[in-house]
């Protein structure tokens, strides 16, 4: 039998987050306020700050970041 893999708990809804897309084409500061597994965790940002990101939003206009864009704001 193969090992199940474990989901690492997202982040929770609310966190301020540094948001690092294409490793420094967009750098934002924002706030959870969604996320979902897709092979990895993906969050969506409101963002507070910084550049808006606009060419990395979808079509709704929501920005969706992979957790390695992301990192918790102190």
């Amino acid at each position: 039998m193969q090992a199940r893999k474990t989901r690492t708990p997202p982040l929770p809804n609310g966190t301020p987050v540094e948001v690092d897309i294409a490793e420094g084409l967009s750098v934002a500061q924002g706030v959870i306020v969604a996320a979902e597994y897709d092979d990895g965790w993906l969050y969506r940002i409101e963002t507070t700050g910084g550049d808006d990101c606009r060419r990395h939003r979808n079509d709704a206009g929501e920005l969706w970041a992979w957790a390695f864009e992301i990192k918790p704001r102190n």
